[in-house]
């Protein structure tokens, strides 16, 4: 096996209440869109819905995956990444 070294740049935020400070950390790497990605489940827990409303309370425009189908998925994905100061998948945006 080939050595290496590998430094992660991946900062991890754990506690009670972290999904509210969303927003807070998004707009911390510039971000002001946000492509939310869950499964049906993860909705209906309310996790979506407490995402959404934190990165809305930042000022940061969003996008849901569940709520799409087909072509406009696609598209919204796709329309998210040109121009954007932040790229990413699933509000862990960097820069």
């Amino acid at each position: 096996m080939v050595p290496f070294d590998f430094q992660p740049r991946t900062r991890v935020v754990f506690g009670t209440g972290s999904l509210s400070r969303l927003g807070e950390l998004a707009r911390e790497l510039g971000c002001s869109r946000a492509l939310l990605v869950a499964d049906l489940g993860i909705v209906a827990a309310g996790h979506v819905a407490r995402a959404d409303a934190s990165l809305r309370d930042a000022a940061i425009a969003t996008e849901a995956a569940h709520r799409n189908a087909g072509r406009r998925l696609l598209h919204a994905m796709l329309d998210g990444v040109p121009g954007s100061a932040c790229r990413g998948l699933s509000g862990r945006d960097a820069k």
